[in-house]
């Protein structure tokens, strides 16, 4: 098979990141480095290059978004040079009929022989590559699946992008979608790995594809699945590999982590579509703790991750305020309709890349998790996906959606803060709407966290719209036949204390434990939960009491379970069960394991994020500092996620991961401890009976009070539920009640 080669292209390296394992003290834990420099090629090769500019007239450049495409004149003739000894001696090996006919190939489409030159559905795009671990990735960043929602764009769902026909260069990442960054602690490592490490801009809807390469070659084919020749043509020189002999490799498993249940690949690869969180405010697609080089390489898959517009600009829902000719304005979750305008993309050129397009799995964390949700319930995207990985985060959590009227709200708050006055939304919207396209967009990105009402209540969120979300998520659920989805979900131990932290900074320090005086747990835990009735906040108070002894610091360490368990793992406890009895297969994890390079204080445990980069493998990346068992970890979760990803299973070699459901609520432990029992079930069964089944009825009781005869003892409501929150707790603790 004739592939490409690189002789007259200079290697490529993207710059590494290797601070918090080269210095613990001075880097974050997850900016790690995964982007080796590309691999030279020692393969006699014959040089096909293209006249000087000056023989066919000048290049011509056309701008695609933020890429440029090269457009070549046609060609009137080829050149095969033998410019060394060494390809000298070679073209005097080939028989001479041999090279007429190669001549002929190249003189007709000599862009074939460029290996890293993809056709997709919207144009050919160029990629790079990557050697990990001795294995070949070819890695396409930037490709524009929608066109740049500027101007009028603006608000609007995303129109897909115009097709090109010169080659896009796609191997610079992309802009990252408008949003704040966070700076409560200046020059922190731990901080600053979260915040965009591209410039921010509204051109921001492109996606990134990491192909091994072998599998690639071999499965490669056009968007519409045919076999196709690619105009691959660079604007210098384009370059064939003669290979050192011929005949069919057999299939390459060797490298594969895992091939204990081996899977059809005849029609290419797995793919596995990762969608970032960042509360619907924040994130990016190219941050380094994504790079999928590792996963891509090591699990013998496909991996694609693509930029949505967040904040406002994601999620300004205006419809009701306007008349119905005017409901597209700003319909709300456009955002999720960027996700599912990318998923399709995705699936329409799988082929193209290696993969299969029947083989997907979608995977996020915290709001990319709630997002994987999403775009599997939706009716919009129902079917399209069957097979989502979720971390942190699903629907039923109060951060992640909220009702219509409240979404209106907000954004008349943000039209009036941007002096376009939202009085006039119902007489005359286009002007409203035009005066809001006309605002910078800084200015929208800076004055929308006027609307932030406390912790983890960010002002935009997925909205029950009627139609991306047409019903709440527990209401969807009811109706829903998931007996073909197969469903992988679970938390990390300690998933309050990031947001604890930066929520209440004059409280709580990043590094030290604090010592909380009972006044000041009291004064945190109403205000976290204000909005809650007196009732219920007397009960989540009674059930987040340490009362056996109390130094002050189990006061921080009960707020920071109760933010955990009411934000996250509580509603992915009750999601899980209501998908397993709507006929899914549901496998849960929970990760325990505290990262040995974690610049965070000790007091804040497993925080909300870390299971990423064992996900994605990164601990394999021998050049970095990972203790042995956490690289034995790494290997194991990333594993985990290859074979779910395969066959919507996460065990491995005859592993027992039984599946989760309301009856055996089993999980499985992500953990360096051996002394730990890989599967469990149970212990959180009290905290969790607590959000999902006491505190509902304490909601519906609210307001009644004591009835009994004249001169009988009687007993308060409030009294009467903190008894009963003690009875439920005791009930729990025991065995009677079993959530996780």
């Amino acid at each position: 098979m004739v592939a490409g080669c690189s002789c007259s292209r200079e290697q490529q390296s993207r710059q590494s990141i290797r601070k918090i394992h080269q210095k613990p003290q001075q880097a974050a834990r997850r900016n790690r480095s995964l982007k080796p420099l590309r691999r030279r090629r020692n393969q006699s090769q014959i040089c096909c290059q293209l006249p000087a500019a000056g023989h066919f007239g000048v290049t011509s450049q056309r701008q695609v978004g933020h890429r440029t495409a090269h457009t070549l004149p046609a060609l009137s003739r080829i050149r095969v040079m033998a410019s060394s000894t060494q390809h000298s001696s070679l073209l005097n090996a080939l028989p001479a009929a041999l090279l007429l006919i190669l001549s002929l190939q190249l003189s007709g489409v000599c862009g074939v022989i460029d290996r890293l030159v993809v056709q997709t559905s919207s144009g050919p795009v160029r990629g790079r590559s990557v050697t990990v671990q001795g294995r070949e990735v070819h890695v396409y960043t930037g490709i524009p699946y929608a066109k740049p929602p500027v101007e009028d764009l603006r608000f609007r769902k995303p129109v897909p992008a115009e097709p090109w026909h010169g080659v896009l260069d796609a191997t610079r990442l992309s802009a990252t979608c408008v949003q704040e960054r966070y700076e409560y602690f200046p020059g922190f490592s731990g901080e600053e790995i979260w915040n965009p490490n591209t410039n921010v801009s509204e051109d921001c809807l492109y996606i990134n594809v990491w192909a091994p390469a072998k599998a690639r070659l071999r499965h490669g084919r056009g968007a519409n699945g045919a076999e196709v020749s690619v105009p691959g043509l660079s604007p210098q020189s384009v370059t064939l590999t003669i290979p050192q002999h011929s005949g069919a490799k057999p299939a390459d498993t060797d490298h594969l982590i895992h091939n204990g249940n081996p899977q059809n690949t005849t029609n290419g690869l797995p793919i596995l579509i990762w969608i970032y969180g960042g509360g619907f405010m924040t994130g990016s697609a190219t941050l380094e703790i994504y790079n999928a080089d590792i996963m891509a390489a090591v699990g013998n898959v496909i991996v694609a991750s693509f930029q949505y517009r967040v904040g406002a600009f994601g999620f300004l829902h205006l419809a009701p305020e306007m008349p119905a000719d005017f409901a597209e304005e700003a319909p709300g979750n456009v955002g999720l309709w960027d996700q599912a305008l990318a998923i399709r993309w995705i699936k329409d050129n799988a082929h193209a890349f290696g993969g299969n397009p029947e083989w997907l799995t979608l995977f996020g964390e915290s709001a990319g998790s709630s997002s994987v949700n999403a775009q599997l319930m939706s009716p919009v995207t129902r079917g399209v996906v069957k097979r989502g990985m979720m971390q942190s985060g699903t629907m039923n959590a109060p951060w992640s959606h909220m009702t219509s009227e409240k979404a209106v709200e907000i954004g008349k708050a943000l039209i009036n803060d941007c002096n376009c006055n939202a009085s006039m939304l119902k007489t005359n919207p286009a002007h409203v709407m035009s005066c809001m396209r006309g605002v910078d967009a800084k200015t929208i990105s800076v004055q929308q966290w006027n609307s932030y009402s406390g912790i983890l209540s960010f002002p935009s969120a997925p909205t029950i719209d009627g139609a991306f979300l047409p019903a709440d998520p527990m209401t969807l659920m009811k109706t829903a036949d998931l007996k073909d989805y197969d469903i992988l979900m679970g938390n990390v131990r300690d998933e309050g204390t990031y947001f604890l932290l930066y929520d209440f900074i004059d409280y709580f320090d990043k590094d030290d434990a604090t010592a909380l005086p009972r006044d000041k747990y009291l004064e945190i835990m109403n205000n976290i939960f204000g909005k809650a009735t007196q009732a219920e906040r007397e009960a989540i108070i009674f059930q987040y009491t340490s009362w056996e002894g109390n130094p002050g610091y189990q006061n921080q360490q009960q707020i920071g379970r109760a933010v955990g368990d009411h934000f996250f793992t509580c509603p992915t406890n009750e999601y899980a069960q209501a998908l397993a009895e709507r006929g899914a297969s549901v496998h849960y994890y929970y990760f325990t394991h505290r990262t040995s390079t974690s610049l965070w204080g000790e007091w804040m445990g497993v925080l909300h994020g870390d299971e990423i980069e064992y996900f994605f493998g990164q601990p394999l990346n021998n050049s970095l500092q990972y203790r042995p068992v956490e690289r034995e970890l790494g290997k194991r979760m990333l594993s985990a996620v290859i074979e779910f990803a395969k066959s919507g299973n996460p065990a491995q070699d005859g592993e027992e991961w039984p599946n989760f459901s309301k009856e055996d609520p089993v999980y499985y432990i992500f953990s360096t401890d051996d002394k730990i029992e890989k599967l469990a079930r149970g212990p959180l069964a009290a905290r969790c009976s607590f959000w999902n089944d006491y505190l509902p009825k304490v909601r519906s009781w609210a307001g009644t009070g004591c009835d009994g005869d004249s001169g009988s003892a009687s007993i308060s409501p409030t009294l009467q539920l903190l008894l009963l929150a003690g009875l439920l707790y005791i009930g729990a603790a025991l065995g009677t009640k079993g959530v996780f």
